[in-house]
């Protein structure tokens, strides 16, 4: 399903869809997301997208941390075709409102790699979120996730209410943050969730408005006033979580694996066969020509939040394919260290091309990237491709940057005012020593 937004740069400047949420005027036209299902999508759908993208919007396409899909440009006029042809091939909430809530994240390898398979679980809640009028309410970006453990797992991923499964039919439920840091709240059958979740959404709205200033987010109401009120409303749904397992950062068994951020498991080294075949690009953004090209190398498209797709039983020829596309296909290559906004063109503040600043950066600083674990380029202080600190930050300002270490953008610079070249130089010029702040 789909909604219209917008990058969280100002100014934004709404407009009107019959069926969608109000869209928002970017940089480069309106911004579409394509929420999809478990985020599998088969292969003719991405064709279809991909078709909508090409002859309404600019031809750009965003893969969003959030597993969706993002067109890029539209114009106004072309709105309303492109939201029908989704909604006809089921990608339309019925209303802005239902659509809103549907912030549901599946683990990509579902059915494939994953431990437990846990689509139908991801689907029945987003189905409970789009039609339960109580939970429309919730704040626009309270986000929920399913994840069945083993390859490309969601460990790492932070959101509002996780699903982890346990075996096939449990799943442990926690509050606030990734696998290791969310609160504990107790066990759920399979058939259990959707009921769950609408349960919690209303705790956390009750809860919530008692507040003086009600949190937003999970963690901000469990930091407010503890797990224990929303346990003692769920109490009748939920099974105890075992003796001593209910702290914050307990795993649940070892059906999750260890795997880093920010594609873990997607790209599997040596002999280990999977079903699948993982292409990922700079900064999650790709044409539709090539979205097009890589339908016809796969049965399905399955969507990650690292900044790849899944290809699902892919042809012979696919990973040449899908390389001369200028899709990424090793876990070693410097372009996944980087991350970067659209900067100028693309938003209405951006003052800098920030994708080419990360590409020169990848190709000057070299080893240096072998060293980090992101270098982040900022096309102004608000950070949105990456609000948190990075090992290097650059921060665009006025068509200059400010560069700054173990930083968030905007953080006080450790040289401030050069040009895109000179901070290309400058990172270039940075030891291990100082990468790691020694």
């Amino acid at each position: 399903m789909t909604s219209i937004v917008s990058p969280r740069n100002p100014p934004r400047r709404r407009g009107t869809c019959p069926g969608v949420l109000a869209p928002m005027e970017v940089g480069d036209g309106f911004l579409l997301r394509v929420r999809v299902p478990a985020g599998v999508l088969p292969a003719e759908h991405a064709r279809r997208i991909a078709d909508l993208g090409e002859r309404y919007g600019n031809g750009l396409v965003d893969l969003s941390h959030r597993g969706n899909l993002q067109l890029r440009g539209i114009p106004a006029e072309g709105l309303e075709p492109v939201t029908d042809a989704l909604r006809a091939m089921g990608y339309v909430a019925d209303d802005a409102v239902s659509e809103a809530v549907r912030n549901v994240l599946c683990a990509p390898t579902a059915g494939l790699g994953g431990a437990v398979d846990v689509r139908p679980v991801a689907r029945a809640l987003d189905a409970r979120l789009a039609g339960d009028s109580a939970l429309h309410r919730l704040p626009p970006k309270f986000g929920w996730l399913v994840c069945g453990g083993g390859a490309a797992h969601l460990g790492m991923s932070s959101t509002d209410v996780r699903f982890d499964a346990v075996d096939a039919e449990w799943l442990r439920v926690s509050l606030g943050g990734t696998l290791d840091e969310a609160a504990p709240l107790g066990l759920c059958r399979v058939a259990d969730v959707a009921d769950v979740a609408s349960a919690l959404g209303r705790a956390f709205l009750d809860l919530r408005a008692t507040l003086p200033e009600p949190p937003r987010r999970m963690a901000g109401l469990v930091a407010a006033v503890g797990v224990e009120p929303l346990y003692e409303r769920l109490s009748p749904l939920l099974s105890p979580l075992p003796p001593g397992e209910r702290v914050r950062g307990n795993h649940p068994p070892d059906i999750f694996g260890f795997a880093e951020p920010p594609h873990p498991g997607l790209f599997p080294e040596g002999e280990k066969a999977t079903p699948w075949l993982a292409v990922a690009f700079p900064f999650g953004r790709l044409t539709c020509a090539t979205l097009s090209a890589l339908a016809e190398l796969a049965a399905e498209i399955r969507l990650t939040p690292w900044r790849a797709l899944l290809l699902v039983a892919p042809s012979p020829n696919a990973a040449s394919a899908a390389s001369a596309l200028g899709g990424i296909l090793a876990s070693g290559d410097r372009r996944l260290k980087l991350t970067a906004c659209s900067g100028v063109g693309g938003c209405d503040v951006g003052t800098t091309d920030t994708h080419a600043t990360a590409l020169a950066v990848a190709e000057r600083a070299g080893p240096l990237l072998d060293h980090a674990r992101m270098v982040h380029v900022s096309g102004c202080a608000k950070g949105c491709a990456h609000p948190g600190a990075a090992d290097v930050t650059l921060t665009a300002r006025d068509g200059v940057y400010d560069v700054a270490l173990n930083a968030k953008p905007g953080a006080p610079a450790w040289r401030a005012g050069l040009s895109p070249d000179d901070a290309v130089a400058c990172v270039a010029g940075l030891s291990a020593e100082e990468l790691s702040g020694a």
